[in-house]
């Protein structure tokens, strides 16, 4: 009798999900896991990791607007924000600014000088297709604009600085794009991507091989296996959902008082309503007003008087 035929397959946790992906690639002790992923994004060789926020807050699972990022140093002088966006990728562009401002305000004390500032990389990876660029891995920098003609004046400079720093970095994955283009996998990156994606073939090639790839497989199954870590999954995901549907009933009860009133205005007031009370639910939760502001578009002082 063939041996194999009785070892039962394992309902795998997804990786895309934010609570599994933190407790794999953040959790303390797996800083190697975590090491060789920065690694293949960022194309770097990382002498030194720390995470500065490994625990996950059980009270933070059902939150259904609480982020569960990974925060990490790497090589004594750059700050890492990593994050599994699973579900509302809304003003995405925007998010990521507020985020590594927060990472520089967070990490220069009032003692130090502007130089002392260290880099800061925030990495987005979203289910989703949301940038209009025909690559799966994008960087972002802040860059010059081209000159002006008329603005133009000869410095005698036989090359221009295309950059005003190279301190602050955005790399945004979008994996509905990496499944489109079903790589040979060309490299580690694209080998990680197939195993945070789900793919149970490539999953199970990399499980051979020795290494960080195949310890990270073997933590995903064990807490697949384990009724607590499955439970807690669920709950996020409820939230999530729960979230989603919210956010989908605000929208059609707007909607449908727009249309019974017929007048562009009753629309808009019932937009106006439907962000207040968004936002009022998100201040309860004790979320920052200025992530409030970016994501519903009101006011310190509207926000304030919720």
């Amino acid at each position: 009798m063939n041996q194999t035929s009785n070892v039962k397959k394992v309902d795998m946790l997804p990786l895309s999900n934010d609570y599994v992906f933190k407790r794999i690639f953040g959790k303390g002790g797996n800083e190697k896991i975590l090491k060789s992923l920065l690694e293949a994004i960022l194309k770097i060789n990382i002498q030194k990791i720390e995470v500065k926020n490994p625990e996950i807050p059980k009270e933070t699972i059902d939150e259904k607007l609480s982020i569960l990022d990974i925060k990490a140093e790497i090589n004594e002088n750059t700050i890492i924000d990593i994050e599994m966006q699973v579900g509302n990728t809304a003003a995405v562009d925007r998010r990521l600014v507020v985020y590594n401002a927060k990472l520089i305000a967070g990490d220069i004390k009032i003692s130090q000088e502007y130089r002392d500032a260290k880099d800061t990389i925030v990495i987005c990876i979203v289910n989703d297709s949301i940038i209009k660029r025909n690559s799966y891995l994008n960087l972002a920098m802040l860059k010059y604009e081209e000159t002006e003609e008329i603005r133009y004046v000869d410095m005698g400079y036989k090359s221009e600085d295309k950059y005003l720093t190279k301190m602050v970095k955005y790399y945004i994955i979008e994996l509905s794009k990496f499944r489109k283009k079903k790589p040979r996998v060309a490299d580690l990156l694209e080998k990680w991507l197939y195993v945070i994606g789900g793919d149970q073939k490539m999953i199970e090639e990399c499980k051979k091989e020795n290494g960080e790839m195949k310890e990270a497989i073997e933590q995903l199954e064990q807490m697949s296996t384990d009724e607590y870590e499955r439970e807690l999954y669920e709950i996020r995901e409820r939230s999530r959902l729960t979230y989603n549907t919210e956010m989908n009933e605000a929208k059609r009860k707007g909607l449908a008082a727009g249309k019974a009133e017929g007048k562009a205005e009753g629309k808009a007031e019932g937009k106006a309503e439907e962000k207040k009370e968004i936002a009022k639910k998100m201040k309860e939760k004790g979320l920052d007003i200025e992530l409030i502001q970016e994501l519903t578009n009101l006011t310190k002082d509207e926000i304030n008087s919720l």
